[in-house]
């Protein structure tokens, strides 16, 4: 194992080696290249604010999007249930003849006569 760990540590040595030095190749291209526009000062920049490291996942958004929308989905639930175990102690408490419940109507305004 590691031998296997020296090895790829070799590896990503050689290639983080080379990719630095292609980027100062590509400075020094760029660097040389005539004014036309100045189009190559804004490439310049550009390449000069590249940052190593992984990229950003485009479905950032999406995933978010699916958590807050789980989250939610679970709070429902949660006020579901309360509300379904508020019913049915109620239904047993009076039996089923009980007057009906809602959110704004709540059990202790209704009248039970027996």
């Amino acid at each position: 194992m590691c031998e296997v760990q020296e090895l790829a540590d070799g590896l990503y040595q050689m290639f983080n080696k080379y990719k630095e030095l292609r980027k100062i190749e590509m400075l020094q291209i760029l660097k040389r290249v005539r004014c036309c526009d100045c189009g190559h000062q804004k490439r310049l920049r550009k390449v000069q604010k590249i940052e190593s490291g992984c990229p950003k996942s485009k479905n950032q958004g999406r995933i978010s999007f699916l958590l807050i929308a789980c989250f939610g989905l679970l709070i429902l639930i949660s006020i579901y249930m309360i509300y379904v175990a508020r019913r049915y102690n109620h239904v047993r408490a009076y039996g089923s003849n009980a007057c009906g419940s809602t959110f704004f109507y709540t059990y202790t305004d209704c009248d039970v006569f027996y």
